[in-house]
């Protein structure tokens, strides 16, 4: 056992030395005329080990197409080296770009929070602010950013209404608009951190948790600090009373789980950060209590006294109880839902998130003659099943986590209900961080301006069921895509000025400062130090392996091997992989997951003669929708660090959203898939393959017999 033990330490250097060597064999006893397509597979299944147990970066595990092609004889380097900056490659760098400067201007914060003073500070309308802000920027900026920059403001939130709970006064007032997760956590929400002994009570209270501010950038950072923070979940959890007379009864949790068994309290913020001498009684005090306890006519007097006392503290503990429990609900969906509605988000537009350019660069690399994937048919398809997944979710989270109350969710069907004192705090807190950014300045309006231009152009260059600006007389027929518009919103960033120019007829009135040149909206040190380059570096890699695959002639042997599969009904079929996708992603990166199996399904539509985008697409959207774990996605770890949600928490609420999820991809690709993508013309014109020219072949004789 302690060898075994030793062992683990080592385990990342034991599978990058031992998987390459135990895959040897597919090459080595493989049949001459199969050299080709072993030589691919060893390849691909060498990536899919190391992206799956992360051994190494993704990004660098994406280059390995670059060593392994050209010394195995599959593809010259020159052939694979054109893959790494394909058009989707730089589409995606041209979104990223707008993103990095929405957030350098932080704009998306002045978006977010302008959104959530208009819904109001109803819990569940709050909620529904918070989920609809969320998505929406996780359509344009990366969901990790998106998720930290949110689940702040909604501690803010929090932290108001507890501090107002526990008779605080709000120290609020210099706020900066910039939340941060430093700020104390709610109290019945605990996690165990190191702690300290208050002075005078002897009580110990926690100290500040580190909370996660940063993006993570690779998904075993996540699976890091989810197993980190799993190990402090306290299953033993009971109620004491505060013996604080001086303010009304507080309770909070005891949890007895360290080796030391020392006694853990999680008081409410006021009890540990008041002086030591506000829970002293001097002895004077406790003299004018035992003689006012004197004055009181007999026994019959006292024991009256101590019912009413009794009774009086029940009732206190029990709107308290109820009071906590409130505020951990609230906690565990404000937390939750901003995590949730970044991963749903993502899949609304092309540039969204990973898997959606993957998905488009495979295909078309795989199916040259086939028509574009563009932003604007992709969100045709893609944006109406996420608005329907975000108002179930909306309605399932609070159904979890809060009272689901009809009438506050339609309130014409009833009188509305004023906002009681604690929603005015927190509608409070909102409007004051608003008020904190100031006015827009000059460079949030241009860049928002650009950020409106940029998505207007991408909808309109080629809608589908007209004709948009991309098919005008002046442009030729091909030349301009996605990628085209992306880089020209890129260079006008880089030029355009971040200040009103201070020269000429340009030049304010009132400005008296001396003729100088303007900084642009964007540098080159911002773009580098905040742009993703290691996605870049992973889609490369999959469209590398897509190419790689498709001239070895590994797909074709795929898919014969396949072809037992072709009596499965392809509703069924699709049904099937779309839950085994689902299931990967929970425990898998994202982007491996798409890039593994999506030429897969490729190759099994084609033995099911139907559109490879029929499999595809669900399947490209479920691989987005892992709910279940704190180790699915960066935005679930982020949500999990901050201590509100426990393990089953995201088990039971997750279990129902993937269900949910992939009923509405399925619903989405027979609701929608038809008219942007026609994925119900079986054996288009485009697909070229041994299937197709079979079942052609059988109908031309069929109705040759029929004559």
């Amino acid at each position: 056992m302690g060898t075994l033990r030793e062992l683990r330490k080592f385990k990342s250097t034991l599978i990058l030395i031992l998987a390459p060597v135990l895959l040897l064999p597919i090459i080595l006893f493989t049949p001459g005329e199969l050299y080709s397509e072993m030589a691919c597979a060893y390849t691909i299944l060498l990536m899919a080990v190391y992206w799956i147990t992360e051994v190494v970066p993704l990004a660098v595990t994406a280059l390995l197409p670059l060593v392994f092609y050209p010394f195995l004889g599959i593809l010259k380097a020159k052939t694979v080296s054109v893959e790494y900056l394909k058009d989707v490659n730089v589409l995606f760098l041209g979104g990223l770009t707008v993103a990095v400067a929405v957030e350098h201007w932080n704009l998306h914060k002045r978006i977010a929070l302008k959104v959530l003073t208009l819904v109001g500070a109803k819990p569940r309308w709050l909620l529904f602010g918070f989920m609809i802000t969320t998505a929406f920027l996780s359509m344009w900026i990366s969901n990790v950013a998106t998720t930290a920059m949110m689940i702040p403001i909604a501690q803010a939130v929090l932290d108001e209404l507890v501090s107002e709970q526990n008779g605080k006064s709000s120290d609020s007032s210099g706020d900066s608009g910039r939340s941060t997760p430093k700020d104390d956590p709610i109290p019945s929400v605990h996690i165990h951190e190191p702690h300290d002994v208050h002075p005078s009570s002897h009580v110990v209270c926690p100290a500040q948790p580190n909370l996660l501010v940063t993006e993570i950038g690779n998904i075993g950072e996540a699976q890091q600090l989810g197993a980190r923070l799993a190990g402090h979940n306290d299953p033993s959890v009971m109620y004491v009373p505060n013996n604080d007379t001086s303010s009304p009864p507080a309770y909070s949790f005891v949890a007895t789980e360290d080796d030391t068994n020392e006694v853990h309290l999680s008081l409410p913020t006021s009890v540990c950060s008041q002086k030591p001498e506000k829970y002293s009684k001097s002895s004077s005090q406790v003299e004018q209590k035992r003689n006012s306890e004197d004055t009181l006519e007999g026994p019959d007097a006292s024991t009256a006294q101590l019912i009413q006392d009794s009774d009086m503290f029940e009732r206190t503990f029990s709107q308290r109880m109820d009071q906590e429990k409130r505020n951990q609900g609230l906690a565990k969906a404000l937390t939750i839902c901003v995590c949730y509605s970044a991963n749903i988000g993502g899949t609304a537009t092309l540039t969204g998130t990973g898997p959606n350019l993957i998905m488009a660069g495979q295909f078309r690399t795989a199916y040259k003659e086939a028509p574009e994937i563009d932003f604007g048919s992709w969100v045709f398809f893609a944006f109406p099943g996420m608005v329907l997944f975000l108002m179930i979710s909306w309605l399932w989270i609070q159904y979890l986590f809060l009272d689901l109350n009809w009438k506050e969710i339609f309130p014409c069907w009833s009188r509305r209900s004023p906002m009681t004192r604690e929603e005015e705090q927190m509608d409070a807190v909102i409007k004051r961080q608003y008020s904190a950014l100031g006015r827009m300045s000059f460079a949030e309006i241009s860049v928002f301006c650009l950020f409106i231009l940029l998505a207007l152009l991408w909808l309109t260059r080629d809608p589908g069921f007209v004709s948009g600006w991309g098919s005008l007389p002046i442009f030729k027929k091909g030349y301009v895509s996605d990628a085209s518009v992306a880089m020209l919103i890129t260079f006008i960033l880089f030029v355009f000025p971040s200040k009103r120019p201070n020269f000429f007829c340009c030049r304010a009135k009132n400005d008296a400062r001396e003729m100088a040149p303007v900084p642009p909206l964007l540098t080159w040190k911002v773009v580098q130090q905040k742009m993703a380059w290691n996605v870049i570096l992973l889609l490369g890699g999959g469209f590398a392996m897509a190419l790689g695959s498709k001239e070895s002639g590994l797909s074709k042997w795929i898919g014969s091997q396949m072809t037992p599969l072709n009596t499965i009904p392809s509703g069924w079929a699709n049904l099937i992989c779309c839950i085994v996708i689902c299931a990967l992603t929970q425990c898998t990166s994202n982007t491996a997951t798409a890039t593994v199996f999506l030429p897969i399904l490729a190759e099994l539509a084609e033995v099911l003669r139907v559109n490879p985008l029929y499999l595809m697409l669900p399947s490209t959207v479920i691989t987005s929708y892992a709910f279940m774990l704190p180790v699915s996605t960066p935005p679930n770890a982020i949500a999990y660090s901050y201590g509100h949600l426990t393990m089953m928490d995201m088990i039971k609420a997750g279990f129902i959203m993937n269900i949910i999820g992939i009923l509405v991809a399925m619903f989405s690709v027979h609701a929608f898939g038809g008219a942007a993508f026609h994925v119900f013309e079986d054996c288009p014109s485009w697909l070229d393959t041994d299937m197709c020219s079979t079942n052609q072949t059988a109908v031309l004789n069929n109705a040759t017999a029929a004559m």
